[in-house]
């Protein structure tokens, strides 16, 4: 239904569940999503009975292609957790998925239904899954879907839980039509007076391929200060000339050269570009401007692992074969590792670059 999906992502590990705590003890990002809350045997029909939804109900948003498939938000990652993700990259902390013992039909319809059904009754779904050491987080994101013009019960379960007596709350909503104005409302309700409740942000559903960058000018208005050992990362981060590059299949590590080519490059991302094969040699990737050659070398002769620019065409290249020395072509970096997923490079539609830390 969708090409491959190739991303270049930020070196480091992923923490699936509060109980893996991260250096980032005091964050927990806490989320609700469907595709974690139901069983789903047809992706197909899951996915086309949200859609109906949707459409039943006004949202006339074009969900066709890869839309489809992230929007309806039955299948992984799920809108609220992918939103939990990019926050994730952003703040460091924990995530935590907050999951109902009775999973939820993966017909959205009757998944609908049921959700009524539990609002209408203000119930409070028994949770599979607990945080343990809730005492040590002072920040808590919280994720959830727009169901019924206020969030899933089971996030009232969750937050009826614990204690939040002090704590900083942040909520964040996938939503469709409907807004999150009242979700946040019940939400700022169900706490208790002494938790502080941040201004939260809601991306609508037809919007989320382009949401990031939202969220993380959302994340830098907040004006929360992050932990010393997140400060460490960013630093590190910025420090950093290496690059991850990630695949269904391995994972390529690219350290950069300190010139201003690179610079620049570095100074653009995160970008998302597609790469196709040229000359049997080398994949290539067209930039939107060129590239700063001010303090660059003027001319290499590649091999097969070598990061490239070609000056009079404006494009990145990578080398999966040797070349002859080649006047305006800058040595950008070098694969350091996964250089045999190279040659497949241009059989993923998207490439998403991102710094990485050493």
């Amino acid at each position: 239904m969708a090409g491959m999906l190739f991303s270049l992502a930020a070196c480091g590990t992923k923490t699936e569940g509060a109980e893996n705590e991260t250096e980032q003890g005091n964050i927990l990002i806490a989320y609700f999503t469907w595709a974690d809350n139901t069983v789903v045997e047809d992706e197909e029909a899951a996915i086309q009975s949200a859609l109906s939804h949707y459409e039943s109900v006004g949202d006339t948003a074009d969900y066709s292609g890869v839309d489809a498939t992230s929007s309806a938000s039955v299948l992984p990652p799920g809108n609220t957790a992918q939103i939990a993700e990019w926050i994730q990259q952003r703040v460091g902390g924990d995530l935590f998925s907050i999951v109902a013992a009775e999973p939820y039909p993966s017909d959205y319809d009757a998944c609908m239904d049921r959700a009524s059904d539990e609002k209408a009754e203000n119930a409070r779904p028994e949770l599979a899954e607990h945080v343990d050491n809730m005492d040590d987080y002072d920040v808590v994101f919280l994720g959830f879907p727009n169901w019924w013009y206020t969030a899933p019960m089971a996030v009232f379960s969750f937050i009826e839980e614990y204690d939040f007596s002090g704590k900083t709350v942040i909520p964040f909503c996938a939503h469709g039509t409907g807004g999150i104005a009242a979700g946040v409302r019940d939400i700022t309700e169900a706490l208790p007076d002494s938790a502080e409740v941040l201004e939260p942000i809601g991306i609508y559903r037809g919007d989320m391929d382009t949401a990031q960058a939202e969220i993380d000018n959302w994340i830098d208005s907040l004006g929360i200060e992050l932990p010393a050992a997140q400060n460490t990362e960013e630093t590190e981060m910025e420090d950093s000339r290496k690059i991850r590059l990630v695949l269904d299949e391995g994972e390529m590590i690219v350290e950069l050269y300190e010139n201003s080519a690179s610079d620049d490059l570095l100074e653009r991302l995160p970008m998302t570009i597609g790469f196709e094969d040229y000359n049997g040699t080398e994949k290539i990737s067209y930039l939107d401007s060129e590239l700063d050659l001010s303090n660059a070398p003027g001319e290499c002769t590649p091999q097969a692992g070598d990061l490239t620019y070609y000056a009079p065409w404006g494009n990145l290249a990578f080398f999966y074969q040797d070349f002859r020395n080649s006047p305006q072509l800058i040595p950008l970096g070098r694969i350091e590792t996964g250089g045999e997923y190279l040659e497949n490079l241009d059989s993923y539609t998207e490439v998403t670059i991102e710094r990485c830390a050493d």
